[in-house]
């Protein structure tokens, strides 16, 4: 099996030749494992690239390389990186590594639906490239492409704050909805143009929407049912439309709401944080493995920064053996692997996936 059949093999429930996995890491960390492993970036790539291919447009305007999720497209006197829906964020660096944190929330006072009508920067879709998808679709030939697109809720609160936007949900819902609404619109044409520049070679799409914490949804399970359920259902049935599966990626506690996300058409699950309330690999398979598939699962809060090498290659060989039999898994940590995972345990840890 070459890649892409390996994949597509797992997320329809049918045993690979390999469970399939990905690799992703902090800057950080990927040049330490370059000089600590001697590769060169066609080196890692061999060791550690994995089975899946991240496809998309090219951004126009770009201020910076620095951003959160979306382009920068302007660097402010402050030196805040403000993306293309007029959020600014700021890099911050601390004893493991950079990251990017949110600094304004644009909406924050803005008081009606139609006050929203007023703000300057609402994204077109026209700020991207789709002309070199089809090419890139084809280059990954032997791997599973895999296309991405943000999700309305974390946009709508990046905009309004998280304090304004959860409250907006309760008591004012017109307010809520009408940014949904907006940050919904663009996504889906964006989206929509993704999947017809593919030309249909793109098997997988990923929506990327957190609504989880360690302890639980963010917003409560009815509530989410009522607001966020029937837009994400607009997304994925876009996606069904070109043929591509649909990943769904929140990090924390979404068991709540798992069986609704297999009603209305995910495909795959991730990243599956191990350690959240509700979220052991082990017993999701056990529930809903014949439903949907999992992506990651393998504990990157305290296991793959912590524990010994022996111990994470003796981990992740039981949970390839009992998440991945008969499918329905990619294997890979439950976050990017951050700077303070030791090389011996990365290396342990994709050793016991390929073994």
């Amino acid at each position: 099996m070459n890649s892409r059949e390996r994949v597509l093999a797992a997320v329809g429930h049918r045993q690979p030749d390999r469970t399939p996995y990905s690799f992703a890491a902090m800057p950080e960390l990927y040049e330490r494992l370059k000089n600590d492993l001697l590769l060169d970036d066609a080196g890692m790539q061999r060791m550690l690239g994995g089975d899946l291919a991240g496809v998309g447009p090219s951004p126009g305007r770009q201020a910076s390389q620095t951003a959160y999720a979306d382009p920068t497209i302007e660097v402010t006197p402050e030196g805040y990186f403000r993306d293309i829906w007029g959020v600014d964020f700021r890099a911050v660096t601390n004893s493991v590594g950079t990251y990017i944190d949110l600094t304004r929330n644009p909406l924050r006072d803005y008081d009606t639906p139609e006050s929203l009508e007023d703000y300057a920067y609402w994204p077109s879709p026209d700020l991207w490239d789709y002309s070199g998808l089809y090419r890139q679709c084809l280059e990954q030939s032997e791997r599973a492409a895999i296309g991405h697109s943000r999700g309305f809720f974390e946009i709508s609160w990046f905009l309004r704050g998280m304090d304004n936007f959860l409250s907006d949900l309760l008591s004012d819902p017109a307010m809520a909805c009408g940014v949904m609404d907006r940050v919904l619109d663009y996504l889906m044409e964006r989206m929509r143009r993704v999947l017809e520049a593919a030309g249909g070679y793109l098997p997988l799409f990923e929506i990327n929407d957190d609504v989880g914490s360690q302890k639980g949804l963010l917003v409560g399970p009815d509530l989410w049912r009522r607001t966020i359920k029937p837009r994400l259902k607009e997304q994925v049935a876009l996606c069904k439309r070109y043929g591509a599966r649909v990943q769904y990626h929140s990090c924390g506690s979404v068991r709540e709401i798992l069986p609704d996300l297999i009603e209305i058409g995910i495909d795959i699950l991730n990243p599956v944080q191990p350690l959240a309330a509700g979220m052991d690999p082990f017993a999701l398979k056990r529930e809903f493995g014949r439903d949907i598939a999992f992506h990651g699962g393998i504990d990157e809060q305290e296991l793959l920064p912590r524990a010994r090498a022996a111990q994470v290659r003796d981990h992740v060989r039981r949970y390839v053996e009992a998440v991945g039999r008969d499918g329905g898994l990619i294997a890979a940590p439950c976050h990017v692997l951050q700077p303070d995972t030791p090389t011996e345990n990365v290396v342990a840890l994709y050793e016991a996936i390929r073994s």
